[in-house]
């Protein structure tokens, strides 16, 4: 759903930049203090701190943010019992933020520009100084509004979105700000096996769009079916009933099945099909919409096709932010 608009109060560039530097430099100052607590520690205990005790810190216990290699989460606690997913409260527009076992971290999307001050609170209260990796559904402002800021403050691994023309302000905006981030970009489509790397015990794969022409820009959406174990999630960002068509078409059916679906378009009614529901077969259902939209969202026709199958549903316009903890096995409501 576009809801494309400029913000005159928008930061500068500049003012974005140096914003930017600020972090970085706070950052390498707090690896110097963790240096510095290391030696005193060492010093302490009555050891001499050697060459290699004093020179380690900087090198495994942050990267440097110039890097676009880097491990962008230093400070980011594994997760020894699961797959960490938390649909983020934007308001009308989607966001979610995922943590691997191994501590490696994703978002996928970042609502509209008002949603970043909510999704930095976040990340900062855990820790997360920069992201391994960041996915942008579709170039509709809802999903990448909060995206631009987020470029511009957070060092960035890498950076993949659906690369069809996108004429609209919020999406050069973005456009620039990955011109002038070092994260590494790509554009990849659905088709045999194709997977984003990300960690190696969770699979990321993308079942649409395919590089063809869709009158409904809804439909140039990621469906990506994230799985750990025999648990995962299926995110569906904007897709529209034809386009989930279109991949069942062309891919085989147990690549849909998943234990939690992100629902389509909000909870359109134009999104999530009666045969799309059947063949993804989840047990929990989350739903990202507005308090109050202008839209009349979720529609209840697609409420009431989720009840007659048998999902719980969880919506962020009445739970706020939702945490799901996949182990592998089951899937957790986090509370």
């Amino acid at each position: 759903m576009e809801q494309d608009f400029q913000d005159l109060n928008k930061p500068s560039l500049e003012e974005r930049s140096r914003k930017k530097r600020s972090r970085i430099l706070l950052i390498l100052l707090l690896v110097l203090a963790l240096a510095a607590v290391a030696v005193a520690a060492t010093l302490l205990h009555g050891a001499a701190p050697d060459a290699a005790a004093t020179t380690t810190v900087s090198a495994s216990a942050a990267v440097s943010p110039s890097l676009p290699t880097a491990t962008a989460s230093p400070t980011a606690s594994p997760v020894p019992s699961g797959l960490m997913v938390t649909f983020l409260d934007v308001g009308q527009g989607d966001a979610a933020f995922l943590q691997s076992p191994s501590g490696k971290t994703m978002l996928i999307d970042g609502g509209p520009e008002s949603a970043f001050s909510a999704i930095d609170q976040f990340l900062t209260a855990r820790g997360v100084v920069g992201l391994d990796t960041v996915i942008a559904s579709h170039l509709h402002a809802d999903h990448i509004g909060g995206l631009i800021q987020l470029v511009d403050t957070y060092p960035i691994g890498n950076f993949y979105f659906p690369s069809f023309d996108a004429s609209s302000e919020t999406y050069y905006q973005l456009r620039d700000a990955l011109n002038e981030s070092q994260a590494t970009v790509s554009s990849p489509f659905a088709g045999k096996d194709t997977l984003i790397p990300w960690d190696d015990t969770v699979e990321i794969r993308i079942l649409a769009p395919y590089l063809a022409d869709y009158t409904d820009f809804n439909d140039t959406s990621y469906i990506l079916r994230i799985s750990y174990g025999d648990t995962s999630v299926l995110f569906t960002g904007d897709a529209t009933s034809l386009s989930e068509k279109l991949a069942m078409k062309a891919q085989p059916n147990h690549f849909f099945e998943a234990t939690v679906l992100k629902v389509g378009h909000h909870g359109s009614s134009d999104s999530t099909s009666e045969k799309f529901l059947k063949a993804v077969s989840p047990s929990i259902a989350v739903i990202s919409v507005g308090k109050n939209n202008d839209y009349g969202l979720p529609d209840e026709e697609l409420l009431y096709r989720l009840k007659d199958a048998g999902v719980t549903v969880y919506r962020t316009d009445e739970s706020g932010a939702i945490t799901l903890l996949l182990d592998g096995t089951n899937v957790t409501v986090v509370e």
